[in-house]
């Protein structure tokens, strides 16, 4: 569950948890929450209607996805001059920051089923709920790295790219105290990830994996 060192999304755990996210985000409200995201209840399932999330209207700028005042993602070379290669760059950050933007604010739910489906969609809806089930979020920085992709023709993209976790630390929601950050090596992590383009045009991550401790993003 911690933010540093948290490698655990991919597992096969994950992929047999209830997807509570694609349930989210029926009425389009902006402002939708995880129930118990600010005081650690268990999060409860919410009508849903799916295709809603999944619409060009519904997509938002990276810098429009804002995280908790505490937190930031900072994303380091994010363009390639490649139009095609800059979406699945620019989808794969909105991904980052949606998932980040409900774990430290409990807001917008739906953003996340809108880049991600399948196991990814199920991994990021894990993930999310081990922080509500301890009544934790995190702050501090998060440092995204050494992205590059590989487009396997027009609807079809493998993306790898580095993460530093060792400027962020977990929050106790109730206190607002921060946590040690013990990461140490496991806070880089190497993370591959299979991204489709879906009718609206938006790149979604399918699946993937995930290295703590990656010597290729130590150097």
């Amino acid at each position: 569950m911690k933010k540093q060192a948290s490698t655990a999304m991919w597992t096969a755990a994950a992929l047999a948890a209830s997807l509570l996210l694609g349930a989210c985000g029926g009425d389009g409200d902006s402002d939708d929450k995880i129930d118990g995201a600010k005081d650690g209840a268990k999060p409860s399932a919410k009508s849903s209607s799916p295709s809603a999330s999944s619409s060009t209207s519904d997509r938002k700028a990276p810098d429009e996805i804002k995280l908790a005042k505490d937190a930031k993602n900072v994303f380091e070379a994010a363009e390639t001059g490649d139009p095609k290669k800059d979406e699945v760059l620019a989808d794969n950050q909105r991904r980052i920051n949606a998932i980040d933007r409900v774990i430290t604010t409990g807001k917008d739910v739906d953003q996340v089923t809108v880049y991600t489906t399948g196991k990814a969609a199920i991994s990021a809806n894990e993930y999310i709920r081990s922080f509500v089930k301890y009544g934790k979020s995190w702050a501090g920085v998060t440092r995204y790295y050494n992205q590059t992709v590989k487009l396997d023709g027009d609807k079809v993209a493998n993306l790898t790219f580095c993460a530093d976790e060792s400027k962020a630390k977990n929050k106790i929601l109730k206190t607002g105290k921060l946590e040690p950050n013990n990461g140490g090596d496991k806070n880089y992590i190497f993370s591959t990830l299979r991204m489709v383009r879906n009718k609206e045009g938006v790149w979604q991550a399918t699946s993937g994996s995930e290295t703590a401790g990656a010597a290729k993003c130590m150097s």
